[in-house]
């Protein structure tokens, strides 16, 4: 055997379960939810509101392990945008690049809201490593940082740019730590949060990406930013 053959992480089990319930993934229906009257948009038509199937690529045999979400802006923020999404989801990407770089001006960075992630992956996999990968960039506080980088690199990506080997290069790139941020990825330590997570999404009904949770309000794809808006400014006015 040669011996530039790359060395396998032991996490084939692991591997086995992942494809075992990203195949359950296709089988599952997808839940349609019309957004508050005011907005009067009904969620009908996946391609055109941008929104990904996914029905929870959950892992029987993790431990769910709870751990404080991801969070962007002040704690003393009036309103609050829980976010589910997955970082090989398109209409997530479109929402990183797009929408949240206006709503984290007008809105995160003056004090008014905070934006909370909560992973959604179900794309296999390589989802659950960059999901993973991003929180172990957190640790050493650069969370949204590498969220906001891999949604950079998303378009025309393959999964190979999401390889154990790649996610740690990224980290490199960023200055993080290696030998801590390598540990970590290499692990999966953070894979019990995740499963919690996605536990917690399924209670809930949510099972598209990205999927938003703004007080009582729900929106489901990557909407313009004025249904965002209008969702916030309901909420500064009280409901």
């Amino acid at each position: 055997m040669s011996s530039k053959r790359k060395r396998q992480r032991p996490r084939s089990a692991r591997t086995q379960r992942r494809r075992a319930a990203a195949a359950e993934t296709g089988q599952r229906g997808l839940k349609a939810w019309i957004l508050p009257g005011f907005l009067g948009v009904a969620v009908i038509a996946i391609a055109l509101l941008g929104i990904s199937a996914i029905a929870g690529d959950d892992r029987g045999t993790v431990t769910a392990e709870p751990a404080p979400p991801p969070v962007l802006g002040e704690q003393t923020a009036r309103v609050v945008i829980h976010e589910y999404a997955d970082y090989l989801c398109p209409f997530c990407g479109r929402f990183a690049r797009t929408i949240k770089p206006e709503l984290q001006e007008r809105y995160i960075d003056t004090g008014l809201v905070q934006l909370v992630w909560h992973d959604l992956a179900g794309h296999g996999q390589p989802s659950w490593d960059t999901a993973n990968a991003a929180r172990c960039a957190g640790d050493q506080g650069h969370y949204w940082d590498y969220h906001d980088f891999l949604y950079a690199i998303q378009q025309g990506a393959g999964h190979d740019a999401y390889s154990d080997e790649r996610l740690k290069e990224y980290g490199d790139a960023m200055g993080l730590e290696p030998d801590a941020f390598h540990a970590c990825v290499d692990a999966g330590t953070y894979e019990g949060a995740i499963e919690a997570d996605m536990r917690s999404n399924r209670r809930q009904g949510i099972t598209g990406t990205p999927s938003f949770v703004i007080g009582d309000q729900r929106i489901v794809g990557a909407q313009p930013v004025e249904v965002f808006e209008q969702a916030i400014l309901r909420e500064l006015q009280g409901g």
